[in-house]
């Protein structure tokens, strides 16, 4: 008997319908359904949390509030001992500190319950399974493997979208959507204005795809960083090793001689889209993993700048440099155990299942966060929440170190209401890297605390305009911010 696939078509609806999984999008839907609304969660992959989970970034920077580097020397220590760092106030709480406090739980996060570091480290994998906890006891409708094919517009209003496959075309017919895909695919599609990458040329910061390494000796590669002082600074060195003998989080840096000695030799892999590299601001790092309530001292997580000018919303760009991204992750493996100290017998353990993405489109708000307001500390009247980040800005060509600014004032700027607003566009809201700012403040606002932070917002806002019978635009400012408040965000 032979069968025959027949295309259906169905129409669904939602009080708020979130597209997009990802680090701000399943705070979006949690917020959401527990302020009321009936909830329809899209994710194009098979688990939440996107860069955060499956992209394997294994900490979330920054719930606290950062201090810039005093010094290069200082810069080193710095990023070093993040992961370990109660100092300095902590300004996001909320669903973000809920999450947290829920991985410390099960042993799958290192800290204190009630507190973040400047810099949280947890077991990405585990967190697919906390946050699909999270999102189904929030009562929200998950749907994973939603292909997202229009937007459903009329009159410069959102009304939904269309989820396509083989077997089915979907309408599904929401009040109000919410725009989680981290490119700002909704809000392009219905017609918003975007930004692209600097102001210039229009490049975006470079992609990375992290990988694991396994069956690393890690006390021979810290036996040869204590003797290499003059490489990496006395001050990391004691910095490193002090955290170490703690049973501590740290992060190591690149071997600078190594990849010195490798470029002359024509083995050390160039990152997609650069011709050659200056040893020198190569931007690398490498962290022990935490797994099962402890560090795995043979097990480090990398993260590196390996693919340069990309266009993330282009597929065929985006191929190009995944394949080159995991060929470099291949051949760094190599590198590793040639030249590195206690990677002699490590492997590759795999990479991961979502490349990281750090700048595409930025979608014009209402208001547009500048580099100025973050680096004065600007309060907003509808801020609806404080961040505290450094400017992250990973050079472009890779020819600069990263830019860390560290935000002035009071140490923290408000996020206002207005950057989730996209110009002209009724019903929907954006959360996530791709809220309006320029090019510099999204150093800060790309984060994950903040997209974590943007997508409580719009998530409470939707919920609030549906009881209000008003369009997200119209939300009372002051009541969100009292509702932010009750659930413990600081505004």
């Amino acid at each position: 008997m032979s069968l025959k696939i027949v295309k259906q078509n169905e129409t669904v609806e939602a009080d708020v319908l979130v597209v997009g999984g990802g680090t701000a999008g399943f705070v979006a839907a949690i917020a959401a359904a527990r302020n009321g609304a009936k909830v329809i969660l899209l994710e194009q992959r098979d688990h939440l949390g996107g860069t955060h989970s499956g992209g394997m970034v294994m900490m979330i920077r920054s719930m606290r509030h950062m201090r810039a580097p005093k010094s290069a020397e200082h810069k080193k220590v710095m990023i070093a001992s993040y992961e370990s760092s109660f100092e300095d106030e902590q300004l996001v709480f909320s669903i973000a500190q809920e999450y947290i406090d829920r991985m410390l739980a099960i042993g799958a996060a290192w800290g204190i319950t009630g507190q973040a570091t400047a810099r949280q480290l947890f077991d990405p994998e585990i967190a697919k399974w906390v946050i699909e906890q999270m999102v189904v006891e929030a009562g929200v409708d998950v749907w994973f493997y939603a292909q997202v094919t229009d937007v459903l517009v009329s009159d410069n209003t959102v009304r939904g979208v269309v989820v396509e496959n083989l077997k089915q075309r979907t309408e599904i017919r929401a009040q109000i959507t919410i725009d989680a895909t981290g490119d700002g695919n909704i809000c392009a599609a219905a017609g918003a204005s975007f930004e692209f990458g600097d102001p210039d040329e229009g490049h975006c910061q470079p992609l990375t795809l992290y990988f694991v390494m396994g069956g690393v000796k890690l006390e021979d590669t810290l036996a040869y960083i204590r003797s290499h002082p003059e490489e990496f600074s006395p001050e990391y060195v004691s910095t490193v090793m002090k955290l170490r003998e703690e049973g501590k989080p740290f992060t190591v840096l690149p071997f600078k001689a190594k990849i010195k000695e490798a470029l002359q030799k024509g083995e050390y892999p160039l990152p997609f889209g650069l011709e050659k590299v200056n040893a020198d601001t190569v931007t690398y790092m490498a962290r022990p993993m935490f797994r099962n309530g402890k560090f795995r001292y043979d097990l480090l997580s990398h993260n590196m700048d390996m693919a340069y000018d990309v266009d993330a919303t282009d597929r065929k760009e985006l191929t190009r440099a995944t394949m080159g991204m995991r060929d470099i992750a291949v051949r760094m493996a190599a590198f590793y155990r040639k030249y590195v100290p206690g990677y002699e017998d490590a492997y590759l353990v795999h990479t991961a299942q979502v490349v990281g993405v750090r700048e595409s489109r930025r979608i014009v708000g209402d208001y547009t966060l500048t580099k100025e307001d973050v680096l004065a500390g600007k309060h907003f009247p509808d801020g609806i929440g404080r961040y505290g980040s450094v400017v992250d800005v990973h050079d472009k060509d890779g020819k600069q170190s990263l830019l860390l600014a560290e935000v002035g004032g009071s140490g923290w700027f408000h996020i206002p209401y207005r950057t989730l607003l996209p110009r002209g566009i009724s019903n929907l809201l954006v959360a996530g890297r791709c809220i309006s700012t320029d090019n510099i403040a999204q150093g800060c606002t790309r984060s994950q605390a903040a997209c974590m932070m943007t997508g409580q917002a719009t998530g409470t806002a939707a919920a609030l305009a549906l009881k209000s019978q008003v369009a997200p635009r119209a939300v009372d400012i002051e009541q969100l911010q009292k509702v932010l408040a009750s659930q413990n965000q600081l505004i």
